[in-house]
């Protein structure tokens, strides 16, 4: 017999705790992306979340120098957009 694939999910979800608060750094994530101006986002390598602090891993030195410069901006942005996130820190690596 098929079960409904949605409600599935949902009690999957509601069983194992990690996946849930995975799925929601995730988000958080993708909420700093969408913060992050168009023009450096090729010199991101990757962008993690860890005990408030969002880590950036650039590509080059360069594009390290350039986003040090935009830090200021860039948690402007954060800010103004997600009230939420206001204890948060960047580091630049």
């Amino acid at each position: 017999m098929a079960k409904d694939l949605k409600k599935e999910i949902i009690t999957f979800f509601k069983n194992n705790p990690a996946a849930e608060s995975a799925v929601k750094e995730e988000k958080i994530i993708e909420d700093i992306y969408s913060c992050l101006p168009k023009k450096i986002t090729k010199g991101i390598k990757d962008v993690f979340l860890k005990n408030h602090t969002i880590i950036i891993k650039t590509t080059t030195p360069s594009w390290r120098q350039e986003i040090n410069f935009l830090k200021k901006e860039i948690m402007k942005k954060i800010h103004k957009n997600f009230r939420n996130y206001r204890d948060l820190k960047i580091t630049i690596l």
